[in-house]
């Protein structure tokens, strides 16, 4: 089915904008630290929300000191969804914070220049990134996989398109050893003249991808305390009489809900608590 490979395809550029995402914002907060230094602090939006919004216009603490709180408000209710009185509020809570704040240059330097256009890149890379995010759900909402994934606990919209598209049609694993040996989670084999031996560590030789992408879902389904197989599997791994370490329990939870997907995808059935 192409539509399984285009996904796949999405899913690699996804993943290469993501890095490239992550190298700007490192290189975006090194020069903000210098140009409004823990501005970033004040919101809890990330680089999504109002922090974006108020640096593009005052990128420098300089410009915001000598401004009436009425002027930011205005510019906040305009540009965001907030009312007026939240936007008062974020904008006498703003001018406050760059009264106090002592930044590394002027305001005319060419750092604040710099972060300008490093906030361009990140805005830029993150909506191309978020498109193609968008396209990948969109290719998955036609195929019947997608909605099973989603049913399990832990798994939203984003990893279970991804999940899907790293995995393909389910049909080619005649078995779900086969789906564990394409994940790279069969145990490597210690050999030593006649005797053979399997350790704990993993193969890794499979798709490290989709291996990633089952780990976070596996730490998603964890951390939400809910009562399932896979949080079931885990406590009973880290509370046997030789416990495994959280990380090795996870990896172990990570076959475990490998072979959960591969029944649920053979006999069409949603993820069952």
């Amino acid at each position: 089915d192409d539509r399984f490979h285009r996904m796949k395809q999405l899913n690699r550029l996804y993943e290469d904008k993501i890095n490239h995402l992550r190298k700007y914002k490192v290189t975006f907060q090194n020069s903000l630290s210098i140009c409004f230094p823990g501005f970033l602090d004040l919101f809890n939006d990330g680089y999504s929300g109002l922090a974006m919004v108020i640096l593009k216009k005052y990128p420098h603490p300089d410009l915001i000191k000598n401004k009436q709180p009425e002027t930011i408000a205005r510019y906040i209710e305009k540009h965001t969804c907030h009312k007026k009185v939240v936007s008062m509020r974020y904008a006498v809570k703003i001018i406050d914070f760059a009264n106090e704040t002592y930044p590394g240059c002027d305001y005319d330097d060419i750092e604040v220049k710099i972060l300008q256009d490093l906030l361009e890149k990140v805005e830029m890379i993150k909506n191309d990134a978020d498109e193609t995010l968008r396209k990948i759900i969109q290719i998955a909402e036609t195929i019947n996989e997608y909605y099973l994934i989603l049913s399990i606990d832990g798994i939203g919209p984003n990893l279970a398109s991804r999940i899907l598209a790293e995995i393909g049609d389910i049909k080619r694993f005649k078995t779900r050893e086969a789906l564990i040996a394409y994940l790279g989670l069969d145990p490597n084999i210690s050999q030593s003249g006649q005797l053979d031996g399997d350790h704990l560590s993993i193969s890794k030789k499979g798709n490290k991808r989709l291996r990633c992408l089952l780990y976070l879902a596996v730490t998603c389904n964890i951390r939400l305390k809910k009562v399932n197989p896979i949080n079931q599997f885990y406590q009973k791994k880290r509370q046997q009489l030789n416990p495994l370490n959280s990380k090795a329990a996870k990896v172990a939870c990570i076959a475990k809900l490998a072979k959960i997907i591969y029944g649920m995808c053979k006999n069409n059935t949603i993820f069952q608590r």
